[in-house]
């Protein structure tokens, strides 16, 4: 379904989207891992901050190249233990809708467990945690018009935050942009494409922010 020209301009319900961007402090913490039993252990025991760091820590990065690896436990895994069947299931989690970093959680002690021994990593795995820091900015959208055209320009901080952050996080159920447009538009076809959109598909905010719009100008323009 594709929308009239006039059709993005109405204001919908009337309920502005207020972009919101985060910067994430970095905590380090005391925590090793030296073996895979130590990692899965860190795993299940780390607190929310530091596995949404380490999971979500490839898309935030603006690697200019793909990362062999998605997340940093298959990285280490891989690189460091030199198990590259396992580092490759690890590549495989999701972070898909509707997923919460309990259920990545989950998903990962899941494909450890079974591996989880005293084979040794070249070097230690250090678990970092983070504290998101929330700030508003100065984009308001009314229209679709208007929203289309700021995620186009809106700091690449200001799309993970929205798109993942809050979802993943926060427990929010769906991203940002498909509640918004789903409530206040009736556009639940477009808020079901976005929302199957996997971030950890993607290497980058830019390239995350590049899907979005390819979503958003097929189904809107």
């Amino acid at each position: 379904m594709k929308l009239g020209a006039k059709s993005l301009d109405t204001k919908g319900k009337g309920v502005p989207f207020k972009f919101y961007t985060a910067y994430y402090v970095s905590t380090y913490s005391r925590r090793k891992a030296y073996t895979l039993r130590e990692l899965l252990e860190g795993v299940k025991t780390a607190d929310k901050n530091t596995l949404f760091h380490h999971v979500f820590h490839a898309v935030r990065a603006k690697h200019l190249l793909p990362p062999r690896y998605n997340n940093d436990f298959a990285r280490w895994v891989g690189e460091e233990v030199g198990d590259e069947e396992l580092a490759a299931a690890l590549s495989d989690i999701s972070g898909a809708e509707p997923a919460t970093i309990e259920d990545i959680r989950k998903e990962i002690v899941a494909i450890l467990e079974p591996a989880a021994d005293e084979r040794r990593g070249r070097s230690e795995f250090v678990f970092v945690g983070m504290e998101p820091v929330v700030v508003e900015t100065k984009y308001v959208a009314h229209t679709l018009a208007e929203f289309l055209d700021l995620v186009e320009v809106v700091p690449g901080e200001s799309i993970l935050y929205h798109f993942v952050t809050r979802r993943v996080l926060r427990s929010a159920g769906r991203n940002d942009f498909s509640t918004w447009l789903d409530k206040n538009f009736g556009l639940a076809e477009v808020a079901d494409e976005l929302s199957r959109i996997d971030p950890l598909a993607f290497n980058s905010e830019e390239a995350l922010r590049e899907a979005i719009l390819t979503v958003l100008k097929k189904r809107l323009l």
